[in-house]
């Protein structure tokens, strides 16, 4: 996994395989968090939740997630802009990392095929 983040190009989360990338840009964001990620799976979903996943290995994977404990903090943080903003929080889980992110756009999401 790539993280790029930046004022002008804003947050881009490159996913690496051996045969596509998977390029998802959020553009400028609100917040952000990056953790490893054995140490939040934990209450980021429900026990049925992670038990399903874990069958398909968190395998680079982006969810959109409601009422989670990161979108809970930044709403009480920012008062009543986070839902003026209409924000959203996904989550980035790749093996060996999580990103948590606080946006009010969709990601755009690409797909490339590597050249070998």
């Amino acid at each position: 996994m790539l993280l790029q983040n930046g004022e002008k190009e804003g947050l881009v989360i490159t996913l690496l395989a051996p045969e596509y990338n998977v390029i998802i840009n959020f553009g400028v964001v609100s917040a952000v968090r990056m953790l490893d990620e054995g140490i939040v799976l934990n209450g980021l979903f429900n026990e049925e939740q992670t038990r399903e996943f874990r069958n398909f290995g968190f395998d680079n994977t982006i969810y959109q997630v409601i009422s989670g404990e990161f979108e809970n903090f930044a709403r009480k943080i920012s008062g009543e802009l986070y839902d003026y903003l209409n924000l959203k929080h996904y989550v980035v889980i790749s093996l060996n990392f999580i990103v948590e992110i606080i946006t009010e756009w969709k990601p755009n999401i690409s797909i490339i095929k590597n050249c070998r």
